[in-house]
């Protein structure tokens, strides 16, 4: 099958080469040959040569310098050229330098050289390109002088190729995002039904092994030779695989096929509400992941984006106080002076309005200087502190916590009996 450079394979391969993956890389993750990447280097250079950028500024669009860009330059001098059986630009010119003298579709096609059918073509396709520009069809009829018969049936076929367009459109959209999916389960490694049965037989091998079984006993047991086993042990040089603890995906999260397939529909140019449609997002969450992990170029790195993800998730964090020793310093300055933490805070957020590493959250000063488990503050600074205590206490768990704001309260089922006469004032309720 005959795939052009604007295939969502094509599209996906340039892009590729354009983010500086290579000829040979790229073209092995989109599933081409060598030869079908070249053509489509050639056709993407030629169309950017002739839309007219230069040399340097195309190989600067295509991420790219080759040496048959040579030979491309001559085809893009070239021009598009004409189709070896297509009539001669100047016998159209006659053509219609006659019909608009009023002559007949006929007598005008006879004086240009040509015959009947391709008067009625170039006259079925100046009606098409009056129709595009939004006039209407008695108007283009008037114009172009053409009969009722003559006119109904350029629109039936103007009718007809515009829902083949349509039609091929929405083939070339469903099968961009089928190959997006696929494109997507590949990168990331999905393993077939072989792959899995295999991993799950090693997996039972090593807790055969881990439970004491010797290799020629766990064999027995799985059902297959001692040299299997022994070529399972090989390549872990010999070594008693850890126990690791699988990752099991909660859904919550976009995990790394979800970040691939945005990547890929992003080059192929959908908009974030159909991508969230097709992973069964919402748009928010899309446009949220390309805020987040957008380089300062402008582009989306998925590989980076799930690695800067993870590393996001991961408990415990480290306190911003341990890792900028400069607003550590400054905070313990202030506490020094009797400051209070939300004194700080609103100082560090006033004085440093645009550095977002110098904010900092009042309840993280009071968790390193009240907590036991945080030592980044001296629990000296806790005498500086209003209150004067070293250790949190819960309202709750004290004597005199929470407790009731009224005191000498009368209950309701205490009050007097005029209150339900209601015809003393203070005894009414209303809605």
């Amino acid at each position: 099958m005959h795939l052009s450079s604007s295939s969502a394979a094509g599209v996906r391969f340039l892009t590729s080469v354009r983010e500086g993956r290579g000829l040979k890389r790229s073209a092995r993750e989109v599933g081409i040959g060598k030869e079908t990447g070249y053509r489509w280097l050639r056709e993407a250079y030629v169309a950017h040569r002739r839309g007219g950028k230069s040399i340097a500024e195309t190989e600067a669009v295509m991420g790219l310098a080759s040496a048959k860009s040579t030979a491309w330059e001559a085809e893009a001098a070239a021009g598009p050229g004409r189709h070896h059986l297509r009539v001669a630009v100047d016998a159209e010119a006659r053509f219609w330098a006659v019909y608009d003298a009023g002559t007949g579709a006929d007598g005008a096609a006879s004086a240009a050289g040509v015959g009947r059918s391709s008067g009625y073509r170039w006259l079925g396709r100046r009606f098409c390109e009056l129709r595009a520009a939004g006039m209407t069809v008695r108007r283009a009829q008037r114009l172009l002088r053409l009969s009722d018969q003559v006119t109904a049936r350029a629109e039936r076929q103007r009718a007809a190729a515009k829902l083949r367009e349509r039609q091929a459109a929405m083939a070339a959209y469903e099968e961009a995002l089928r190959s997006s999916r696929q494109f997507a389960h590949r990168t990331v490694g999905v393993w077939s039904k072989k792959q899995q049965q295999r991993a799950e037989l090693v997996d039972t091998y090593w807790q055969l092994m881990r439970s004491g079984e010797t290799n020629a006993s766990a064999c027995r047991v799985l059902g297959m030779s001692r040299r299997s086993g022994t070529t399972i042990r090989a390549a872990h040089q010999y070594q008693t695989r850890v126990l690791v603890p699988g990752v099991v995906w909660s859904g919550r999260y976009l995990d790394v096929r979800e970040r691939l397939q945005i990547a890929d529909l992003l080059r192929l140019g959908f908009s974030l509400r159909r991508i969230a449609a097709e992973l069964s997002r919402h748009p928010s969450t899309i446009k949220r992941e390309l805020d987040r992990h957008r380089s300062p170029e402008g582009r989306y790195l998925p590989r980076t984006a799930d690695h800067d993800a993870r590393q996001q998730r991961s408990r415990p964090r480290a306190c911003k106080l341990a890792a900028n020793i400069t607003l550590r310093r400054l905070v313990q300055s202030k506490l020094n002076r009797c400051w209070s933490p939300d004194e700080v805070c609103g100082w560090l957020r006033k004085t440093y309005p645009d550095d977002l590493s110098m904010r900092l959250c009042p309840e993280t000063i009071y968790r390193e200087l009240l907590l036991r488990d945080n030592k980044t503050l001296h629990n000296r600074y806790c005498l500086k502190l209003r209150t004067g205590r070293r250790i949190r206490k819960s309202r709750w768990l004290t004597r005199t916590g929470h407790g009731p704001t009224i005191t000498n309260k009368t209950l309701i089922d205490k009050r007097p009996a005029s209150a339900e006469t209601k015809l003393e004032a203070g005894h009414w309720e209303s809605q």
